[in-house]
């Protein structure tokens, strides 16, 4: 994977964490980083999850992006369970 595909999977998968945050707020800005770093996390599973099970759907170059999305949308709805305290 190319540093290209790298850097437009962190601006996705960033975009994506914060707009759940905006979604969802909660009471302390702590959270926003935990959900920006989940959804990187997730985005990289997703990805790579994708790639090893040769599943194709929506590429973007390089990039994986019909495993990554679902994968960082997983990722968030467990951080917003396991976190449930934070978020009241």
């Amino acid at each position: 994977m190319n540093p290209l595909a790298i850097a437009l999977g962190a601006v996705i998968s960033t975009l994506i964490g914060s707009v759940f945050f905006l979604v969802r707020p909660a009471k302390s800005y702590r959270m926003l980083w935990l959900c920006i770093f989940a959804a990187w996390i997730g985005f990289a599973a997703g990805h790579f999850l994708a790639e090893w099970s040769i599943f194709q759907f929506w590429t973007a170059g390089a990039l994986n992006l019909g495993g990554a999305l679902p994968g960082t949308l997983v990722a968030l709805l467990l951080l917003r369970v396991l976190a449930l305290k934070e978020w009241r």
